[in-house]
Order: C-alpha cells, then structure tokens, then sequence
C-alpha cells in the first residue's frame, strides 16, 4: 500500500502545557484528534493494516524555537490513540512499529501525518528518522531535564532555529562562555525586540539599549542579509582609524609646531624663523 498522507490544520499541545491541564481538557483534546483522524479515515476508503509506521511534521507559523521533545509526546499519544481501531487493530509495538518527527516552519499551524505500511517486524524507532531531531547530545547535559533554551551548544538541530530575548538562555558552565551565548546575555538585558539567528548573534560586536533583531512578519533572508551589512558599516565607521598620518597627528592645533625626532631618539623643536623672535644666544660661543 502507497503511503496515506492528511493534515490536521491545528498542532498537538506541548507537554509543558498539557501536563498542567485539567483530565477534562486532555479528554477533549483526545476527542478532537480522534473526531478529525476519522473522517480523514472514511475519506480514504477506511484502509485496514496490521503494522504501520507514522510519521508525523509540527509546521509553525513563525520563526520562534521549540523543543521537539515536548510536542512528539503530547503528538504520538493523540495520534497513536486515534488510529487505533482504524488503520490498526491497536496501538501496541507489534501494530505500530516506528515513530519519525520533525520540525517545519510555514504561514499556518498544521500537523502532517505520514502512515506507511509496516512487515510487523521492525523494531520501534528511537525518534531519530524523518530526517527529525536528535537530542543525543542535549540529554547528556546534566541540565536537560530542567532547560527549555531554545538554542542548544550541543544539539546542532536546535541552533538552525531562532532566539528571542524572552527565551531561556543556556546555563551550563561548561559551554557558558561561547561568544553567542555572551552576547545573548547582554541582548535580554538591553531591552531588544525582535528574534536573533545563530549567525548574529556570533557576528554582533556592539550592543546598545533597544538593539532589535529580526521581523518574524518579513521573510527572514533579505532581512538578514541587509541586517549584517549595515551592522558590518557601524562596526567599520567605529574603528579608531582616522585616516591622518601619523605626523600631523602631533600638531595640536593649526599653528603649532612639529616635533622633529632627533638620530639619538630626543627631539628638538624647529628654529623659529619668521616668528618675530631673535634666535637664542644661550649655548652657543661668544
């Protein structure tokens, strides 16, 4: 069987979130999933299997990091519930086999559910597939139960997101002193607005009261790209070069005398022609 593919136009609630409801809040979300998935079901012929994997994409419609963790729970439970008795006679590793996650950005909230016809025989999938996110790294943090940063030194999916100064900020000592991690610390105490790419945060050299980031309403690459040149021209304009030579550099003030440097490393001044003034007897033979 080819695979079936449908779109819930809304997504699973986070696990943050879900685990603080109210048994009568969980039971209509559980209804709302189970109600949706099966007229998606009777559209499609009311397909009956004996193993399937599922696939499923979180698409957000803006820019804002999260943790994948937190909506694959809450996402395989309402969906692993609502095939059951569908597509599958239950919901148990011999049915389903293989789970697979991942992460889109797009101009509406959605959840894509992938089914495909499984042999029965494989082993139930770590989360890993689908071209999905890999928290290897991060849980050997001894802070990842508790941490909910959106950008992770050692989970390399989560730093292709974004940062706003209202997220978390990571507080391991280890990887603490990494230059983007700084320069989120002096962000969120200067009052920015907007969010903030990987990419500025290692590029941005100075950062003033009310610095502002990236538009989630504009698309982002032009808006990128025009935010590093204009930061690259400040970073240039406020260097110290002056672009004057280093011997007019000694004149005070239009007028003044020029220091001459002598062979033995002193100076004298110049003799003071057209000044008005005789030149000095002082040293010299009578």
């Amino acid at each position: 069987m080819r695979p079936v593919t449908f779109s819930v136009p809304f997504l699973p609630p986070s696990l943050n979130v879900y685990r603080n409801e109210h048994w009568r809040k969980h039971r209509g979300e559980e209804k709302t999933w189970k109600d949706y998935i099966a007229v998606k079901w009777a559209e499609m012929g009311r397909p009956k299997l004996n193993a399937i994997r599922i696939g499923m994409v979180f698409t957000f419609p803006d820019r804002r990091t999260r943790d994948l963790d937190n909506y694959l729970a809450t996402g395989s439970k309402l969906v692993g519930d609502a095939v059951k008795g569908l597509f599958i006679p239950d919901d148990g590793p011999e049915h389903l086999t293989a789970w697979s996650f991942r992460f889109e950005f797009g101009d509406e909230a959605q959840t894509t559910v992938v089914i495909e016809e499984a042999d029965g025989k494989e082993c139930v999938s770590s989360g890993r597939g689908f071209e999905g996110h890999s928290a290897e790294g991060s849980r050997a943090c001894r802070l990842y139960e508790d941490c909910i940063a959106p950008l992770c030194p050692l989970d390399r999916i989560s730093l292709r997101g974004v940062w706003y100064p209202d997220d978390e900020i990571c507080r391991s000592r280890t990887h603490g002193n990494l230059p983007w991690i700084s320069s989120q610390r002096k962000i969120a105490r200067a009052g920015a607005s907007g969010y903030f790419t990987l990419e500025i945060l290692n590029s941005i050299r100075t950062i003033r009261k009310g610095i502002t980031g990236l538009d989630p309403n504009v698309e982002e690459k032009p808006q990128l790209r025009r935010w590093l040149e204009i930061h690259e021209k400040k970073r240039i304009s406020e260097s110290p070069q002056t672009g004057v030579s280093p011997l007019s550099q000694n004149v005070s003030k239009q007028g003044g005398q020029v220091k001459i440097l002598c062979r033995d490393g002193g100076s004298r001044r110049p003799d003071p022609v057209g000044t008005g003034k005789p030149p000095s007897r002082r040293g010299r033979p009578a």
